[in-house]
């Protein structure tokens, strides 16, 4: 007898919400039942080109609470919906993998997190790094191999792209829905730092620019953790080309993420001035692969709910930094 398939709908199919679709199109345990988007075009063209047997509609919401049975969502869907569009899932016992941020209150995400652990429901967020093989190794390195590297020192991050570039006219450009590039886009570099090391600041010091936007564009941020550790981390979101570079320095070797292409980390170690790449890294994975092994298994993904508490401290903390030129404190 044939598996049966898992049915997913899709909310949101912009840029983000068609990566997923090519993601779920190559899974062959997936049927995508349904496409939505604001726009009626956007969802007819992602529908034409990548879920033919799917239906396109403008109301997702509307079909997640009626016409259509599906085991889960995916929601790529603007950052204000996002916390409707999960609670509505999981009350109806459809599992969740959603776009980050969870919402952009700390309180609802608290509230999302505690609602699906009550419920029994998956609702995983899509922190991509979390499945890629360089960051996982680089998890492994500082966890099975820590007497290698010695105690964790100093932290420094570096991620540019060509952002502002891309936003006027969108939501990202609305200071009532975004945080501006680091909240967008760096919260992933913070993320991986709290998956990597296990550790989450304790307060930070900031400084933005907004650099014309209506958002903060450019942010520099200096980061206390315990036991000594320090962060420095730099988010140029008006660079004319795309870099990241994430470097744990420990008491004896250091461990070092270097990106010169989207999604196209590499991983090095390096001792006593040697620098080499890390061998037998870990399979890659992707958060739509892993959502559907989690609908499947009942296990929880690497990216749970919990994990959006850390990264939306951190954001929260930042921006009240920027704002008041002190430090602010994450638990505040």
């Amino acid at each position: 007898m044939a598996e049966r398939l898992i049915r997913i709908g899709l909310l949101g199919c912009g840029a983000v919400g068609r990566l997923h679709a090519q993601r779920l199109r190559a899974d062959q345990r997936v049927r995508l039942v349904y496409v939505a988007d604001a726009h009626q075009a956007t969802a007819d063209m992602l529908r034409s080109q990548l879920a033919p047997t799917a239906e396109a509609t403008t109301d997702g919401l509307g079909i997640l609470l009626g016409r259509h049975p599906v085991d889960g969502i995916v929601i790529c869907t603007p950052t204000g919906l996002h916390f409707d569009q999960a609670t509505a899932a999981l009350e109806r016992s459809v599992d969740v993998l959603c776009e980050k941020p969870l919402a952009p209150e700390r309180e609802r995400i608290a509230r999302l997190a505690e609602r699906s652990a009550e419920l029994g429901r998956i609702l995983s967020v899509s922190y991509q790094r979390r499945y890629m093989a360089a960051y996982r190794t680089a998890r492994r390195e500082l966890t099975e191999r820590a007497e290698w590297y010695g105690p964790l020192r100093e932290i420094h991050v570096f991620v540019c792209e060509r952002w502002q570039q891309t936003i006027r006219g969108t939501w990202r450009d609305d200071p009532a829905l975004g945080a501006g590039y680091f909240g967008d886009a760096g919260s992933h570099q913070i993320d991986i730092v709290h998956y990597v090391t296990g550790q989450t600041a304790q307060r930070v010091l900031a400084f933005s620019d907004q650099r014309e936007s209506r958002v903060e564009i450019v942010t520099r941020a200096i980061a206390q953790f315990a036991d000594g550790v320090q962060l420095v981390a730099h988010f140029v979101g008006d660079a004319n080309h795309w870099r990241e570079e994430i470097t744990f320095h420990c008491r004896d070797a250091d461990l070092l993420l270097r990106s010169e292409k989207f999604y196209d980390p590499h991983l090095f170690r390096a001792k006593n001035n040697v620098l080499e790449p890390v061998p037998d890294l870990l399979p890659d994975s992707d958060p739509d692969r892993a959502f559907i092994d989690a609908v499947l298994t009942r296990e929880p993904t690497v990216s749970p709910a919990s994990c959006a508490l850390a990264t939306h401290d951190w954001t929260a903390a930042v921006l009240r930094s920027t704002r008041s030129g002190d430090w602010a404190d994450l638990s505040s």
